[in-house]
């Protein structure tokens, strides 16, 4: 790792210290390895975020509200290692507004957030985002359950981390409400029965149900139940669960492989997104389309840009910030030129719409960087994936590039 010199650190706690008045949030400085480009980690286009971190410090100052964050992405998602780690930074400087969305993924047979546990009784069919042929519709979860068993019983669980406890006592529930679905019955861990939903019930959202319960918890059972002849199915998209406190709620929405072709051809997912109030989307797709390099779908800026509208128009009091992937190799070993190719391209597209980008590639170490990360076991052996300790890097770094943003705007807006 490389070091920093006794004078650097002495400058850097002298202006820490100095802005401790202005309601900043103070960065200690970190010994990053060699090939990371701290000096230039930031959000590019930052001013644009002024009304987000507006409510952010309304947050530290007040208490006031939730804000929410909605970060969407692929496989480097799915597994909520980068999410996990900022998430949890941002939740003990500003409060902890609960888990968020979750989806379970162990009953879907695919992976999900090491601080969720999902079980169930039944049998469920399942489809994940990229299988667009598939019969089952996709919303906010990037993967879908069904099942057709009356008496169905799935239960989530959540795991506290340090400093943080994901008990809940709000569940925001996404599900399909038409006339042939089950009603749903939830359930405390003693089977006492605490809340209701189902098909018939109006909410300000489609496909939606906001459910209060009389205490906090960290288990909840869901049941199914037929109360009629024509109901004979629920389906589900996946569920965000909060405490009711002011504070963030990080919501975490990947799916494996996934494209941002995919998220366009969900059929619920844009819609779905409003309810969560989102405040910041966090875009952190293009992986998949760099690993099929030298075959770069021409219409890659094309799918992003649309995507990206279609998420403003649904949410148009929302604010973006667009993150490159970082470098990978294709076929295990093989350095990828895709990677820069896709990154050049979320760069023009920035640029073109004006949003706020991260560029993770750059800050990562740039081309042929992911050398780097292998030869310091920051990668998997797959060589597109990254280490634990890869990932809480990257949350990290994008954590620090956000708060220096947001410390920038305190030291202008209320010097």
């Amino acid at each position: 790792m490389k070091a920093i010199n006794n004078s650097i650190l002495a400058v850097l706690f002298f202006c820490c210290f100095r802005v401790l008045g202005q309601d900043t949030i103070n960065l200690k400085p970190i010994d990053y390895y060699d090939f990371i480009k701290s000096e230039g980690n930031e959000i590019g286009n930052s001013v644009i975020l002024s009304g987000f971190y507006e409510k952010l410090y309304q947050l530290k100052k007040n208490r006031a509200r939730a804000v929410n964050l909605v970060h969407i992405g692929d496989s480097h998602i799915q597994a909520d290692m980068i999410t996990h780690e900022i998430r949890q930074i941002l939740q003990l400087e500003f409060g902890n507004g609960g888990r968020g969305f979750v989806f379970p993924g162990r009953i879907a047979r695919t992976n999900e957030p090491l601080d969720i546990h999902s079980t169930t009784n039944a049998s469920w069919e399942s489809k994940r985002i990229v299988f667009t042929g598939q019969p089952l519709p996709i919303g906010l979860g990037a993967s879908t359950l069904r099942t057709k068993q009356p008496g169905a019983k799935f239960v989530i669980r959540t795991m506290n981390s340090p400093g943080l406890d994901y008990s809940f006592n709000n569940v925001s529930l996404f599900f399909l409400k038409d006339t042939s679905s089950y009603n749903l019955i939830l359930n405390d861990s003693l089977g006492h029965q605490l809340a209701y939903a189902g098909p018939y019930t109006k909410e300000v959202y489609p496909n939606y149900s906001f459910l209060t319960l009389p205490l906090k918890m960290h288990d909840i059972e869901f049941q199914t139940v037929q109360p009629t002849n024509k109901q004979e199915q629920f389906t589900l998209f996946g569920m965000s669960l909060s405490n009711g406190n002011p504070g963030i709620l990080y919501h975490s929405i990947g799916g494996n492989g996934a494209k941002f072709k995919h998220f366009l051809a969900a059929q619920y997912f844009v819609e779905q997104t409003t309810a969560l109030n989102p405040d910041l989307f966090i875009i952190s797709l293009g992986t998949n389309e760099a690993a099929e390099y030298p075959y770069i779908d021409k219409q890659f800026l094309a799918q992003a840009e649309t995507f990206l509208i279609k998420l403003k128009q649904a949410n148009p009091n929302a604010l973006f910030i667009i993150t490159t992937p970082a470098d990978f190799y294709r076929k295990r070993t093989r350095r990828n030129p895709g990677v820069e190719q896709i990154h050049i391209q979320l760069l023009q597209l920035a640029n073109k719409i004006n949003i706020a980008l991260w560029d993770l590639y750059e800050v990562g170490g740039g081309r042929h960087s992911a050398d780097d990360w292998k030869k310091n076991n920051l990668m998997q052996k797959d060589g597109v994936h990254f280490t634990k300790a890869g990932y809480e890097l990257q949350g990290d770094l994008f954590y620090r590039a956000l708060i220096k943003g947001y410390n920038e705007y305190v030291r202008y807006r209320y010097p």
